[in-house]
């Protein structure tokens, strides 16, 4: 259940007017969350998490510094300005913080976000529908496992000059994985709203792969054109946003983006952005330092053509911040992670016969954005179903394998782009998302093989 506004707000409120710093910021974060995991026709674990972490700021005699607790009592958020207060101190060289503990200069977009029906499923009902399915797997011949997340959340901003963010969220995911065997096959939808879950589809989904991925064979190594699933093009599109999309990345010289500003570094088929306020994604109206999100195109037809800031690096770039902050503990700097891939053109059922010869890719995992940012050079292991085409049919399966690929090359090679998007999502995080079509890429380089 919500605690509310008032009851998540007010205690910020009273602890930032009593706060002795020239500008405090706190953010809070509330999580309840159920997970349900199920297998052989039986829940296994169910696990409710209820969790609560703010996130203090202050700035102070042209010092920063930073503190968290777990608690909104006062006594806790006291003791927390306290040490971010010493830390203030503490810091050698004095600068003018850049954040703003006053309201935002531009309106917060209006989202809805919170859906009742998401949370007031009765666990009953849950473990009745999962068994449901599994009951239907078994009697077409397939085992079923898999997870039901169910969960909501509440973010709040409250700054010392006047600034009052909140937003409550619901969350659901379900995933399933199909098996047969030694064959699987994978399917999976994060919501936040439930009637949005499309059960049949998904089942469907994870049955087919599961079926089509028998009897896998070995494959010769090298260069395939592939058509990547919206799983797999997401799992590339994240790690892009986290080497190279952030004004840090771009500052520090290891962004793929830096110096290319305006060049044309991927092909004209794409066109990435980030919206935080775009519902078909897991929206999320403001950020950790209370900014309303802005759209920000990042790649415009295959055009490096913008980054995402934060206060800080907004300051540094002499640019107002787009609504990218993290929480002030972790990863510094700002993060695109409402991201869209646009769609294009080709309907999804038509793009293996257009591949003719190739690899057909359902999802990776093992993913690594790191060994050389510059280039987005990526590496990472095929995962529950990767598929030999010939003359546009699937020819049978073949074993897991691993890829070696500048993710900028990649993306230059673009033959088709689907026209149908799909929301890809972690329910247990439900705060970042990638909308992305499938991909038809030539010549998408094979470095290994599973035995």
């Amino acid at each position: 259940m919500l605690l509310g506004k008032a009851r998540l707000v007010d205690p910020l409120l009273k602890a930032v007017k009593g706060s002795p710093a020239d500008q405090t910021l706190l953010a809070v974060q509330r999580e309840g969350r159920t997970t349900l995991r199920f297998a052989n026709g039986r829940i296994h674990q169910n696990l409710h998490e209820e969790e609560i972490t703010v996130w203090v700021k202050v700035a102070h005699g042209g010092r920063a510094g930073v503190a968290t607790t777990s608690s909104l009592k006062q006594s806790s958020l006291d003791k927390a300005i306290e040490a971010a207060m010493a830390i203030a101190r503490l810091t050698a060289k004095a600068t003018v913080p850049a954040f703003s503990a006053a309201p935002p200069e531009q309106p917060t977009p209006r989202l809805t976000t919170h859906f009742p029906a998401t949370v007031d499923q009765p666990l009953t009902e849950i473990v009745h529908f999962l068994h449901s399915l599994s009951s239907r797997s078994q009697k077409a011949g397939l085992e079923l496992a898999g997870s039901f997340v169910q969960g909501e959340s509440e973010l709040a901003v409250v700054g010392s000059q006047g600034l009052t963010q909140y937003q409550p969220f619901s969350i659901g995911g379900l995933r399933l994985v199909a098996t047969q065997g030694k064959s699987s096959g994978f399917a999976a939808q994060a919501f936040r709203d439930i009637n949005t879950l499309e059960t049949e589809a998904l089942l469907d989904r994870a049955w087919d792969f599961c079926r089509r991925n028998k009897d896998s064979k070995p494959l010769r190594l090298g260069k395939y054109d592939v058509l990547l699933e919206p799983e797999a093009v997401a799992e590339l599109a994240e790690w892009l946003g986290f080497i190279g999309f952030g004004a840090k990345q771009v500052q520090e010289r290891t962004s793929f983006m830096t110096g290319r500003m305006g060049d044309r570094i991927m092909g004209k088929a794409i066109s990435i952005y980030d919206d935080g306020s775009d519902p078909r994604g897991l929206a999320v109206p403001f950020d950790l330092e209370g900014i309303p999100k802005q759209r920000v195109d990042l790649i415009v037809e295959g055009k490096a053509e913008g980054i995402v800031y934060d206060s800080q690096y907004g300051k540094i770039y002499h640019h107002p911040s787009t609504g990218h902050a993290l929480p002030y503990d972790e990863f510094e700097g700002p993060l695109a992670s409402n991201l869209f891939v646009r769609g294009g053109q080709t309907p999804r059922g038509e793009m293996l016969k257009q591949m003719g010869n190739g690899l057909w890719i359902t999802r990776f995992h093992y993913v690594s954005g790191l060994l050389k940012t510059q280039e987005a050079l990526m590496t990472g292991l095929t995962r529950d179903g990767t598929f030999l085409v010939e003359k546009g049919k699937v020819a049978g399966a073949v074993k897991n394998l691993r890829f070696t690929q500048s993710v900028l090359e990649a993306f230059s090679n673009v033959l088709a782009v689907s026209r149908e998007q799909h929301l890809i999502g972690d329910p247990a995080q439900g705060f970042s998302s990638v909308v992305t079509p499938a991909l038809l890429i030539k010549n998408f380089t094979f470095t290994g093989q599973t035995k």
